[in-house]
């Protein structure tokens, strides 16, 4: 099992709109596509910041500051299947506040897998996470979104995406 830390970015524009990636992986049709809130892997010598500034830019194309990473007070746990390779990640997810409105999402950074299994970027209003019946990634996205935006500290439990819960997912 390869084990890693891992960021990830509540990405808010002027409107409190969310940016969310739709993902899936083409060697896993079974897994179809999810919402995923954007980041990646911490590289060797790196900071919660920087990697966060890294992979916001690699997959989106925006570029942020320092200050504009709050710290992460959503932390989780979550094993799954990549590439036929099983995964533990140690997520730990901040708030990014984007200075004006919606930037348009670019893919020219993106290296590796990330140009087959990045399709498409939506600015999601909170409501319109809540009532969806998509898919996400967290999976607890629509149920702990409001109070991580509320400023409460999150520490979930350990997530398994495996093919049942897949299946129950997305019943």
């Amino acid at each position: 099992m390869l084990e890693r830390d891992v960021v990830r970015a509540v990405v808010l524009d002027e409107n409190d709109r969310v940016l969310l990636l739709q993902v899936g992986e083409f060697g896993n049709p079974e897994f179809g596509t999810a919402w995923e809130l954007p980041g990646g892997g911490i590289e060797a010598g790196e900071t919660h910041v920087q990697a966060l500034i890294r992979e916001l830019r690699e997959e989106t194309g925006i570029v942020i500051d320092p200050e504009q990473v709050q710290p992460p007070t959503w932390r989780r746990d979550v094993i799954y299947d990549y590439r036929g390779v099983r995964r533990l990640q140690h997520e730990a997810i901040s708030t990014v506040r984007l200075r004006g409105p919606a930037p348009i999402i670019q893919s020219t950074f993106r290296d590796g897998h990330e140009q087959n299994d990045l399709f498409d970027a939506r600015w999601w209003t909170q409501s319109e996470i809540l009532s969806s019946r998509e898919w996400f990634y967290p999976h607890s996205l629509p149920s702990v979104l409001p109070n991580f935006l509320n400023g409460a500290t999150i520490s979930e439990p350990v997530e398994i995406w495996d093919k049942e819960a897949w299946r129950a997912a997305k019943s």
